[in-house]
């Protein structure tokens, strides 16, 4: 009788928990992209690499189980994936601004340089008579 009693809890335990895992998923989804969200602005290339690398296990979890889901489920994680993706997007093109910004900040320099160059060279404007 207590064998069967344990058997019994053991099952019912381990229902429980596969149904968890199935229901956490788009809690679970949505709570890592908040996390990103909140500190996108100050990740390094190397924490981005740490989180697509657990974007990516989310993901293989939801294409593995993805007709388990209700409908509204699959729009939850969908849109948190949407959300992620636009994420990484405006990190690189914030990266790509940055590096173009800094580029533009030294075209001042540049200018001066070339001139001194051709001052060398003895190219300068030279008044008209």
């Amino acid at each position: 009788m207590k064998r069967i009693f344990v058997l019994i809890f053991i099952m019912a335990v381990s229902a429980l928990m596969m149904t968890s895992c199935k229901e956490s998923l788009p809690k679970r989804i949505d709570a890592f992209v908040d996390q990103v969200e909140k500190k996108a602005p100050s990740f390094s290339e190397e924490d981005w690499n740490k989180a697509n690398t657990q974007f990516e296990k989310l993901v293989e979890e939801f294409q593995q189980k993805r007709d388990s889901f209700s409908t509204e489920e699959r729009k939850q994680i969908t849109a948190a994936i949407g959300k992620y993706v636009g994420l990484v997007a405006k990190s690189g093109l914030q990266s790509a601004t940055d590096a173009i910004n800094g580029f533009l900040d030294q075209i001042p320099a540049l200018f001066e340089g070339i001139g001194g160059f051709l001052k060398g060279l003895g190219l300068e404007d030279k008044p008209e008579d």
